[in-house]
């Protein structure tokens, strides 16, 4: 699959590479990685970045982001990483690409690719893209395209946490290791906090709803200018619960006045969430995964679906 991508690529002068809507670090850093990735080995090609870049994430790449388009006239290809449906992709000028490739980790849905690189097994999209670093591809990549790289792994398997983690895993990050990138620096850069993060913290504290096994909180606009904290971040404090033994499923619910809409970030342990995030205009991995709600109405159905899959769960 990975010489018909990289045969693929070759076919075309235009390229763009896309992820998901929301983005977080193994979006960021597939795609990231895969602009550099091309860019190393095939200097006569033109690589655009499509998406939105407002997030406090981007930074942290340090990737200078143009996005200026190509002229869709012309045959442009597209890639699109980590994203496991066409209406998630960032961009609509997706839709103006010849042909698509699909490079994804998530449970199959949508195969709208012409080639579909897809791996469900697989820790992290990061870590389908480093696998284009194996040896027989002869492909080179820079420090800070492989660091990217690393940083989407790192996001997705939260530090080789989550039972994604695999041999294969491991394999990919020594490849990348032998880039030069300093796993010490990366860390610092994801998870270093500041020291406003501790008021965050305690209005989160103070501001906790448990619902049986499941605690959530919720952040109006009103709290997040209160925090000086933008929408983007409103999920980032998600796993404030995840070390407590009583919680089985935990949320981080936002709102979004621009959409009109609440993000809503879920999180399980032991739980599979990710059906129940489809139902709810979102989706993901079986134990992380993303919803959207169109008003607070809604929070109690979902939260409904989520003691009926805790009861499950509780009773194999």
């Amino acid at each position: 699959m990975i010489k018909e991508i990289i045969e693929k690529i070759k076919e075309y002068q235009e390229i763009v590479i896309y992820r998901h809507v929301n983005p977080d670090y193994d979006a960021f850093g597939s795609q990231f990685g895969m602009y550099d990735l091309i860019k190393s080995n095939f200097n006569d090609k033109k690589v655009y970045l499509a998406g939105d870049f407002s997030s406090d994430l981007v930074s942290k790449f340090r990737f200078d982001v143009d996005q200026k388009l190509p002229d869709f006239n012309q045959s442009v290809l597209g890639i699109v990483l980590d994203t496991a449906n066409h209406e998630r992709i960032d961009g609509e000028s997706y839709q103006q690409c010849q042909e698509l490739i699909k490079i994804d980790h998530h449970i199959v849905v949508d195969q709208y690719g012409i080639i579909n690189f897809e791996d469900p097994q697989a820790s992290s999209c990061s870590q389908l893209v480093g696998l284009m670093l194996q040896e027989q591809y002869h492909l080179n990549i820079s420090k800070l395209g492989a660091r990217a790289i690393y940083m989407g792994i790192i996001g997705d398997t939260n530090r080789f946490m989550y039972n994604s983690t695999s041999d294969e895993t491991f394999n990919v990050a020594s490849l990348l290791m032998t880039k030069g990138i300093n796993i010490e620096e990366i860390y610092n850069a994801m998870y270093l906090k500041n020291a406003k993060d501790i008021e965050i913290n305690r209005f989160i504290y103070n501001h906790q709803v448990v619902d049986g096994r499941i605690s959530y909180y919720v952040l109006k606009d009103e709290d997040l200018k209160e925090l000086d904290i933008p929408r983007s971040r409103g999920s980032d404090f998600v796993n404030i619960f995840s070390g407590y033994k009583e919680y089985l499923v935990w949320m981080a619910i936002t709102e979004n006045v621009e959409d009109h809409n609440w993000r809503v970030s879920i999180r399980s342990r032991g739980v599979k969430i990710n059906e129940i995030a489809n139902k709810y205009h979102g989706g993901g991995h079986a134990f992380a995964s993303g919803a959207t709600l169109q008003s607070l109405d809604e929070l109690q159905s979902l939260i409904v679906d989520l003691k009926e899959a805790i009861h499950e769960t509780e009773n194999l």
